[in-house]
């Protein structure tokens, strides 16, 4: 629910480049062995990709994006690649997709637990979608039918009188996990992560943050937003057009509504500022009558609750109250009904291709961790793994002697930073793989075949929803985000863990040991790095070295650090992506990172480059830049991008990321050692006299 991103402090992606295209040519076996003549081709070919996306004409030191990434969007167009956006996280998505499809596609083998074929069969009932024909409108009535009924079914005969909104969104929870405007969940406690509390607020949203539903340059995912909504009411449960259209207006503009209550991302309030541990009765006291918290936690748990809860954005359920008393019941009806069977539609693809790729996307939704699990295990890439970590070793290595003695952190006070080094020799970093988790217990209730989607969708919702209310009662588990940890590295605050996605594992995108260091520490090191920045900056000092919510800064230091964030606030406001203002924003968690992953990243780099004798490998063939540039030149090409034009505005609205081109301009505008290696005067674009710094 709501609290998910709001810990999980993820930074992103868009979505792949064009990959390697040789390496499929030639074969993995091939590749793999290791040969001179190997060796020199792989290096041959990542000089041709570097070359091939740089503007070697640009000036580095007016926009080193340019420079580096000047000619990726015409090898990379999202535009006539008909894609949302490209980049290199979509590169590694696709080529993970690639096997995980291959691996649904495959009749079962040897590597397939019966928890595997569970999901190869709900994967196969999503290809056989089709056959549900006219079943499945009567299917989705069923759903409805067990908690009520639909005013835009019944027509004049319901009855209003009877429904009870509270009462209902309460029994689907119970159910199916699915809140409709109002829910509970389980997590683990941010003040005391080995426990599990019940956190209350929102509903997720379809439109997902704020800015969708309230901004002028997102009217337009509105309207798509309404018109979908409309044929899945037609298709789906055939109400006539006309009533379908108003229905659909009415069901958005009462979600708009309830979206007025949500958090504004650019305000930057942390999790300290959005929860409050209360007491049900507490809660209750504060929105009787119009919201029966108490008879809504009940039905919802099945039990009664005597703990203290969490009450997430208190901004929502004020305003909820209001938007309640407004809204007619046929229409709040209407809705809660839509968002239940919204779970369980999907419609089929004119092409096989695309069916394939939506089903493996909702296999994804319902199984991430079982997919990531099924790669690694048969995937697993030693190399790989081994520099992961020993980059990692060597970047915790480095922050924990910048935290010791650099001068340039006097800005916090000693005692703050002694807690600032305990909490790092604390963090962990693992491959997300889900080697430890016990699947044959998580799927003791499922039965899933490959003959009903719908029905795997039900199952599946019923053990979720029942697996979550019985977690109140356990020791907490590893947080979990779905298909989220699938594609990105994420800094996991409750937990004080840096987790690596699977896809990561992939060799040749951005990492092999034929590469030079350089263009190791450029792309691996400085996304580990991003996260490791991630445990210390606006929301990530507010967790101790145990992932439990304390704020263990002193005054003086947390004022200073309040005062160097202003600054990438201002620089990052003063940007305009593709004719758009970017808006400042208190909330520089991603910028923060993004800085000081660089960072941090060039000072691994640099100690390992004077402690080497022989530096031969850190050329490239016929690439006239040093081992240096090449570090830089690696960063920038993480985030060579394109969107595609329609997205460009929803990109701005929603993303806590900056665009591709800011996330490099504004990172090595700041760092003197950039403005060195590329000799950029003083007061030039890329080496302005002011520059913005934390770590």
């Amino acid at each position: 629910m709501h609290n998910a991103v709001q810990i999980l402090c993820v930074w992103l992606v868009g979505q792949p480049i064009i990959g390697l295209a040789w390496a499929a040519s030639i074969g993995q076996d091939d590749l793999n062995q290791d040969t001179p003549y190997n060796r020199e081709l792989l290096r041959q070919a990542k000089v041709a990709e570097i070359e091939s996306f740089m503007d070697q004409k640009a000036d580095p030191c007016d926009d080193f994006y340019t420079f580096a990434c000047g000619n990726y969007k015409r090898i990379n167009s999202a535009f006539s690649m008909e894609v949302i956006t490209t980049g290199v996280f979509e590169t590694l998505t696709k080529g993970l997709n690639r096997k995980i499809l291959k691996m649904l596609n495959t009749a079962h083998d040897i590597h397939d637990t019966p928890e595997d074929i569970q999901v190869k069969h709900f994967y196969e009932s999503c290809l056989r979608i089709k056959e549900l024909n006219g079943t499945y409108s009567g299917k989705l009535k069923r759903l409805i039918a067990e908690f009520g009924t639909m005013p835009v079914l019944e027509g004049s005969s319901w009855q209003e009188e009877e429904f009870d909104w509270l009462g209902t969104t309460a029994r689907i929870a119970f159910r199916y996990g699915i809140a409709p405007i109002l829910g509970i969940e389980v997590n683990k406690d941010l003040a005391s992560n080995q426990r599990n509390r019940i956190y209350l607020g929102q509903q997720e949203f379809p439109l997902e943050s704020r800015s969708m539903y309230v901004d002028n340059a997102t009217a337009m995912y509105r309207q798509r937003y309404r018109s979908s909504i409309q044929r899945i009411l037609q298709r789906s449960l055939g109400v006539k057009s006309e009533l379908a259209r108003q229905t659909a207006k009415e069901l958005v503009d009462f979600e708009v509504d309830l979206a007025q209550g949500l958090v504004d991302d650019s305000e930057g309030l942390d999790l300290s500022e959005l929860t409050e541990l209360l007491t049900v009765r507490e809660i209750q006291e504060r929105y009787s009558p119009t919201l029966d918290i108490d008879r809504l936690v009940f039905v919802s748990m099945g039990e009664r609750v005597s703990d203290q809860i969490y009450e997430y954005n208190q901004r929502y359920q004020r305003n909820l109250v209001d938007v309640i008393q407004r809204t007619p019941l046929r229409t709040v009806a209407n809705y809660m009904f839509y968002r239940l069977i919204w779970e369980f539609v999907e419609t089929p693809a004119d092409k096989p291709e695309k069916q394939q790729k939506v089903c493996l996307d909702l296999t994804k939704k319902f199984f991430a961790k079982n997919l990531d699990n099924m790669f690694y295990r048969r995937y697993n890439n030693e190399k790989s793994s081994r520099e992961i970590d020993s980059m990692w070793r060597q970047l915790k290595a480095t922050f924990n002697e910048t935290l010791h003695t650099s001068p340039a952190l006097d800005w916090i006070e000693r005692p703050t930073r002694n807690l600032a080094i305990a909490k790092l020799q604390a963090m962990r970093l693992q491959v997300n793989n889900y080697a430890e988790d016990n699947f044959t217990e998580e799927f003791a209730d499922l039965n899933l075949q490959s003959a009903d989607y719908v029905e795997n969708v039900r199952q599946t919702s019923l053990l979720a929803a029942k697996q979550m209310r019985e977690m109140l009662h356990k020791p907490a588990k590893p947080f979990e985000a779905g298909s989220q940890l699938s594609y990105t590295p994420a800094n996991i605050l409750i937990e004080n863990i840096i987790k690596v996605p699977v896809a990561l594992l992939q060799p040749f995108y951005i990492w092999s040991d034929v590469y030079p260091s350089a263009v190791m520490f450029g792309t691996l090191a400085s996304l580990i790095g991003h996260e490791l920045i991630h445990g210390f900056d606006d929301s990530g000092r507010k967790f101790d070295a145990k992932g439990n919510a304390y704020d263990w800064w002193d005054e003086k230091s947390s004022g200073n650090f309040l005062k160097r964030r202003d600054c990438f606030t201002k620089q990052y406001g003063r940007y305009v992506y593709d004719g758009i203002q970017l808006k400042e924003s208190a909330a520089q968690s991603e910028n923060i990172a993004d800085n000081g992953g660089l960072r941090l990243a060039f000072t691994a780099y640099r100690k390992w480059f004077e402690s080497q004798s022989d530096l031969a490998k850190e050329r490239l063939p016929s690439l006239r830049y040093t081992a240096k540039q090449i570090f830089f030149i690696s960063f920038a090409q993480i985030w060579c991008n394109d969107a595609h034009p329609s997205v460009k505005a929803l990109q701005v609205s929603t993303d806590q990321h900056m665009p591709g081109k800011f996330r490099v301009i504004g990172s090595v505008s700041n760092f003197d050692e950039f403005a060195k290696e590329f000799n950029c005067p003083a007061g030039s674009a890329m080496n302005p006299n002011e520059k913005c710094i934390l770590y």
